[in-house]
């Protein structure tokens, strides 16, 4: 039954083959890939009168708004400045100067703007030869600069046209004379002809042109000859006419006609030869009329009058795609024998780039891989079959069924046929019985077979990597690979196997060892698909974001050495490709083709090119210093730049002439002084070029600069900056020797200071001892005057309790003791107690200093209780005492040390008077102090015991000595005052009483 389907199957595939015709179209293979920019793109304004190349190689447009220095994808620069010095920026023209590596533009004012050294300054008129012949020709002269002339609408009776080597030639209507560099025409020649429109210049000759493929030819020393253009153009009707592009900056000769360009260059013998350029351009339509040719970047420049810039590029890679109606989404590719290059959904390209339909193939879907068979038919794998197909394409010879689901197929160098199973099976196929043999199952879906060696195999799966022995039929797992999704093994030799991933990079297994590669700075590199190698030695590997070359020499150094970092050359849709994204996880991953070229899948076509057409590409010029901003400021760029010590921001801006793909130029940098060096190289930021600076030190600073200009490790290009940065104050040499000198005055100061310490230290111990001596006399003298005072005070109640004892001894036998005389002992008695008291206080703060403590005290309380201890003295001898103080009349002062105070006053003022009045009162002074006023009608003090008390400082040594209680007792109480920041003055007259006055300092 099974025989009898298949049976149908073939012949009504077979049917389906016969029936529906091949189908092809062409594959897109435009040789050109073209940028236009316009003022929309950062162009400042569309009209391009002129397109040349400085001394360092970068190009300059010249424009309405003056000169724009191209710096390639988009990338333009103005310079506003020149604004300032000119009377219109307007440019009419460019040209060469008198040294030949001046490039000089021209206003409409016949103002001069010199180009060089990737900028642009304005030049004073009159130096060159230009100059020389207008002022003496005037009007009668136009310098012809460039075809198409924009001004040819001017009919001037000459017509100056530069060789390229500081002359030229003067042409008139029917004549011809070479002027030098000093402006002084040779003898004319007559040479009639059509117009001036017809010449051009080319490597100090001038060419006549007569709109036919010959051309004249006239030298400096105006011998003539005759020539015809060769090359590309000479397959040309002989009579077609083309407009002449001549570039006179460049030194650049073109021609166009029916929409194609060539460029006119010296062959072997001398004359013109003619390469085509470009073709199906109209540059009428465009409004071209300038050309610039830049072979060694592969781009050609085209300036429009009106619309802006056309950039052509070469266009290296090519994708082969099917037209719309199909699907561009490859991923495996076989090449058949008949050159056909089988896809995986039924397409097949031959080697034009035609693609055709093949309908047996395409009504089958799922098809995983196809290889050619052992049978020599094309052997296409399904879901659960393989598909044999005849080598034509154009039938279905037998459906193999498979149920190990069939995923990948290989070949090893014993010529066995090995396929892997979507289930974890590993095949291999039995041709003499036409059956599959089960050999090992893994676990998952085998993605990739490659040959090992001769007895082992790779195989691996979505999450492992095994190495298969075929003889053994045993396997043992990569560890290091575990959870690394393989996409492709390349088996380089015996030893070295290249290894891809996906979101892990690439990898080298060679001897057993494994080395992970550092990925591109876009970390593009971590999803690789495939890898090939050319004959120049490197490694293309296609990714998502994209397609890699790498020197194969340079990651195996990156093996020995990790410091020896590989470069990695970019290429991405600028290019030429449909898409950045390329596909792999199939076998084979990608071919290279009989032509040599090599072919990688993508979703969007088969991307194809030649590797050893693509040249790499680095800047060959030197970095200059673009701009310097400083805080939003721009600086002038000087061989040294200063400066100021505090900035927020220094940018510093660089630039090179570099016209290839902006992802291949490496620009490193490294900050660099005396004192500090950053010691690595650090990449510039490469969307602006630009390295950020926030601070520098003091002093002179060096920013290194290298840019690569090899494939080599050491191929780098270096330049230097010169950055200075003012010093602080305290950083300046006056400042320093100054605060040398500072220093050493300090030290003689210290030194000085220090001896003074000493001996003042000498002089306050002298002084200390003399204090102390000074405080142990004073402590003397207070004991003394203690025992003044308990002679003065306590010695008139002890002869009176001695008296009233005596009198109550006398009368105890006689009669009863009076309760009076008990009074007055008593009172007596607790007067001396009391007194005594306050005397052990007093003593206590004088010897040690200590318990001098401060606080509210009420003054009238305080003369309540002197009151209340004399009161029974005071009747004794007939007085009366009033107390006139306020209540709650506070004061800031020491209670015991004022109890004593208003005791002694109190006493004396009691012991002088007799049968009289004795009054206490108190009075607020202005200054805010209280007077606390004790007034007697005693007998009253003498003019001189007034004086002596206002006048001595405390009491004697000698009235102490001398037992001489005359004032003793307010003498005491002056001392005791100054302890409470007190003041005792008396006022007195003899024989009508004594007024004591204590000034306090009054808290309310």
């Amino acid at each position: 039954m099974y025989n009898f389907v298949n049976l149908v199957q073939k012949v009504f595939i077979s049917l389906i083959g016969v029936l529906i015709a091949f189908h092809y179209t062409r594959a897109t293979d435009n040789p050109y890939i073209l940028n236009h920019y316009t003022d929309e793109h950062n162009l400042p304004q569309n009209s391009i009168k002129g397109i040349g190349q400085d001394n360092l190689g970068f190009v300059w447009l010249i424009t309405e708004k003056g000169p724009v220095r191209y710096d390639g994808e988009g990338r333009f620069k103005t310079f506003d400045s020149l604004s300032q010095s000119m009377k219109s920026i307007r440019m009419a023209a460019l040209y060469k100067g008198d040294r030949f590596d001046d490039l000089i533009a021209k206003s409409e004012h016949g103002e001069t703007v010199l180009l060089k050294n990737g900028t642009a300054t304005t030049l004073r008129s009159g130096n060159d030869i230009i100059s020389s012949l207008s002022s003496r020709y005037k009007d009668n002269i136009f310098f012809n600069l460039s075809l198409p002339s924009p001004y040819s609408q001017y009919h001037n009776e000459y017509v100056f046209i530069p060789d390229g080597s500081e002359g030229g030639f003067l042409i008139s209507q029917d004549s011809i004379s070479h002027v030098t560099n000093r402006g002084n025409p040779s003898t004319a020649r007559y040479f009639p002809n059509e117009g001036h429109w017809n010449f051009a210049s080319d490597h100090g000759k001038l060419i006549y042109f007569n709109q036919t493929l010959e051309y004249v030819e006239i030298g400096g020393d105006l011998t003539i000859k005759k020539g015809k253009i060769s090359g590309d153009a000479s397959k040309l009707p002989p009579h077609t006419r083309f407009k002449i592009l001549w570039n006179s900056s460049s030194d650049q000769l073109f021609i166009y006609t029916t929409y194609n360009l060539y460029r006119l260059s010296r062959d072997e013998n001398g004359g013109l030869h003619s390469q085509l350029l470009i073709s199906g351009f109209d540059f009428d339509k465009q409004n071209i009329i300038t050309a610039h040719d830049m072979p060694k970047q592969n781009q050609l420049l085209l300036g429009s009058g009106t619309k802006g810039l056309f950039v052509f590029k070469k266009r290296f890679f090519k994708s082969l795609v099917a037209d719309d109606a199909y699907s561009n989404l490859y991923y495996n590719q076989t090449l058949l024998p008949n050159g056909l290059l089988l896809t995986d959904n039924g397409m097949a390209f031959d080697s034009t780039g035609h693609f055709r339909f093949a309908p047996p193939l395409h009504l089958h879907q799922f098809q995983h891989g196809q290889i050619i068979g052992p049978d020599g038919n094309v052997w296409i794998l399904r879901n659960d079959n393989v598909l044999v197909a005849a080598p034509g394409l154009d039938r279905i010879v037998e459906i193999k069924p498979f149920p190990a689901l069939p995923r990948v197929a290989f070949y090893d160098d014993s010529n066995q046929f090995w396929i892997g199973g979507g289930k974890g099976a590993l095949l291999k196929y039995d041709a003499k019985n036409d059956t599959f043999c089960e050999q090992a199952t893994f676990s998952g879906s085998i993605n990739n077979l490659e040959q090992k060696n001769k007895d082992e195999l790779f195989a691996s799966t979505f999450d492992r990597l095994y190495i298969f022995n075929k003889v053994t039929r045993t396997w043992s797992e990569i560890p290091q690979f575990r959870n690394k999704q393989i996409r492709s093994i390349r088996n380089e030799s015996d030893q070295r196997y290249w290894i891809t991933t996906y979101q892990h990079g690439f990898y080298l297994y060679e001897d057993g060892q494994i080395t992970s590669f550092p990925l591109d700075q876009n970390l593009y590199l971590s999803t690789s698909h495939c890898t090939l190698e050319d004959r120049n030695g490197f490694i293309w590997i296609s990714t998502n974001k994209g397609l890699f070359k790498v020197s194969k020499r340079q990651l195996l150094d990156y093996k020995n050495d990790r410091r020896k970092t590989p470069f990695y050359f970019y290429y991405n849709k600028q290019w030429g490709f449909q898409t950045n994204e390329f596909n792999g996880g199939c076998l084979p991953c990608a071919i290279e083709l009989p032509n040599g070229s090599f072919s990688f899948p993508s979703l969007d076509g088969l991307v194809q090119f030649n590797p050893l057409a693509i040249t790499e590409e680095f800047p060959s010029g030197k970095i200059i210093l673009d701009d310097i901003v400083l805080d939003d400021k721009s600086l002038a760029i000087e061989d040294v730049i200063h400066i100021p010590h505090h900035f927020s921001r220094l940018d510093i801006k660089l630039a090179a002439p570099f016209y290839g793909n902006p992802n291949n130029i490496q620009i490193d940098y490294m900050l660099y002084n005396k004192r500090r060096t950053t010691g690595n190289w650090v990449p510039l930021n490469l969307l602006n070029n630009t390295l950020s600076i926030n601070e520098l030190s003091s002093g002179d600073h060096e920013v290194r600069v290298r840019i690569r200009n090899g494939i080599n490790s050491d191929d780098f290009h270096v330049e230097t900056f010169r950055f200075y940065v003012q010093p602080l104050f305290y950083e300046t040499w006056w400042f320093i020797g100054l605060s040398c000198i500072a220093i050493s005055g300090v030290i003689w100061l210290v030194i000085y200071l220090r001896t003074q310490f000493v001996l003042r230290q000498n002089r306050l111990l002298v002084e200390k001892v003399n204090e102390r001596t000074n405080e142990l006399t004073k402590q003397y003298e207070w004991q003394q005057r203690l025992s003044a005072s308990i002679t003065h005070d306590i010695k008139a109640p002890l002869s009176y309790v001695v008296k009233a004892l005596y009198a109550m001894k006398s009368v105890a036998g006689k009669q009863t003791i009076a309760p009076e005389d008990i009074e007055h002992l008593y009172h007596s008695t607790h007067h001396i107690y009391h007194y005594s008291n306050n005397l052990t206080e007093l003593a206590k703060v004088m010897f040690t200093k200590v318990g001098l403590k401060f606080g509210d005290v009420y003054v009238d309380e305080i003369v309540e209780r002197q009151i209340t201890i004399f009161q029974p003295v005071a009747d004794l001898r007939g007085n009366l005492i009033h107390n006139s103080v306020p209540p709650k009349t506070s004061i800031r002062s020491q209670a015991d040390i004022l109890s004593v105070i208003i005791h002694n006053i109190l006493d004396n003022a009691i012991k002088f008077t007799k049968r009289g009045k004795i009054s206490i009162y108190s009075e607020i002074k202005q200054d805010n102090r209280i007077s606390l006023c004790v007034a007697d009608t005693g007998v009253g003090l003498t003019p001189d015991q007034i004086t002596h008390f206002h006048q001595a400082a405390h009491v004697t040594k000698e009235a102490v000595r001398n037992g001489d209680n005359n004032g003793l007792g307010l003498m005491l109480a002056k001392d005791m005052a100054n302890l409470i920041q007190a003041e005792i003055s008396i006022r007195s007259t003899r024989g009508k009483g004594t007024t004591v006055i204590i000034t306090l300092p009054h808290t309310a």
